[in-house]
């Protein structure tokens, strides 16, 4: 059961999903996928456009595709107490909380329910909790080895040296589910799948009239399945969507809505970042109604980009932001 995630597994659409599976639902036109994109097309392609992409295969030569199974992880964090999420769910995060758990016994809890979906698809409503958004060096304290050849050149050159410190960690089982937001510094997103596959549905920010937002970054809609007699204005909504599978890296443009479910038991990481331009917008998204804790965190990311200062300095005042729950 140890290396169950790194199983290939069978392609499944939204289209041909079984009833009862939380992934079957309505499908969207397909966000643009290369192959192959060097750094200086991805910055004026799309960095600057603000247009999504999948580039297939941007981790293929690091190691942690092989390496992260739970064997591993139990290995080197097993003994270690971790916040989980319970609460994320179609219908919204206002039952949201943390519960701790020890990591070893979490995977157990993650083998065992794989295991009853293998003969009762149905057990989805169960679902262990997810371990959602935390610090990647918290949990994999020696990821710079495993990354060997990450493609470090996606960042601005402000976080290159320093980017694991940014980096943050998800595992979570077949079904797990983060409904549509958009995230909360209004940050560019990098999203790196390792194992198992997840499915994004996206839409562009100046979408968010019609998707019923409430406590700032969440929305109401069900992506998914959205239900429009609650949602009628959804009807308007342009979305689309992507799969992303081991080796994938995603960019979202700030803003982006973004709606994700699991296909698979699945471990990912991402990291936010700012350019200067995004970081001065994110401290302007304070007269937009953002908390005034986030536009901290925006100014003092804008500080080190504006004003020289390196990430090295700045991150023990942005620190606590790597375990901000929101």
């Amino acid at each position: 059961m140890a290396n169950l995630m790194l199983r290939k597994p069978a392609i499944e659409t939204a289209a041909d999903a079984q009833p009862g599976n939380p992934a079957a639902g309505k499908v969207y036109p397909p966000i643009e996928r290369r192959a192959k994109l060097s750094s200086a097309d991805f910055f004026s392609g799309y960095v600057a456009k603000g247009i999504p992409v999948v580039v297939s295969g941007a981790l293929n030569h690091c190691p942690a595709l092989a390496r992260w199974t739970f064997d591993h992880l139990r290995r080197v964090s097993g003994q270690r107490f971790v916040k989980l999420k319970q609460g994320l769910a179609d219908e919204g995060v206002a039952g949201l909380r943390t519960v701790d758990a020890r990591l070893s016994e979490y995977l157990d809890q993650l083998e065992a329910y794989q295991s009853r979906l293998e003969s009762d698809e149905m057990a989805a409503k169960d679902r262990p909790p997810y371990f959602h958004d935390v610090p990647l060096l918290s949990v994999l304290p020696d990821a710079a080895n495993d990354l060997r050849g990450f493609p470090s050149d996606y960042f601005p050159g402000w976080y290159r040296p320093y980017w694991l410190q940014f980096a943050q960690f998800f595992l979570g089982p077949k079904h797990s589910l983060t409904p549509l937001h958009f995230d909360c510094l209004l940050t560019h997103n990098l999203f790196f799948q390792v194992a198992g596959r997840k499915r994004f549905i996206l839409l562009d920010h100046d979408q968010l009239s019609y998707c019923y937002r409430y406590r700032w970054r969440w929305c109401e809609v069900d992506a998914e399945n959205p239900n429009f007699v609650r949602h009628p204005l959804f009807r308007e909504a342009q979305a689309r969507e992507c799969t992303v599978e081991p080796g994938d890296m995603l960019y979202m443009p700030p803003g982006m809505l973004h709606h994700v479910r699991s296909l698979d038991c699945a471990i990912s990481f991402n990291v936010d970042w700012h350019t200067r331009d995004s970081s001065v917008q994110g401290i302007l998204a304070l007269g937009r109604g953002m908390p005034l804790k986030n536009v901290y965190y925006n100014t003092v990311i804008a500080l080190g980009l504006c004003a020289g200062v390196s990430a090295k300095r700045v991150l023990p005042w942005y620190r606590s932001y790597l375990n901000y729950v929101s």
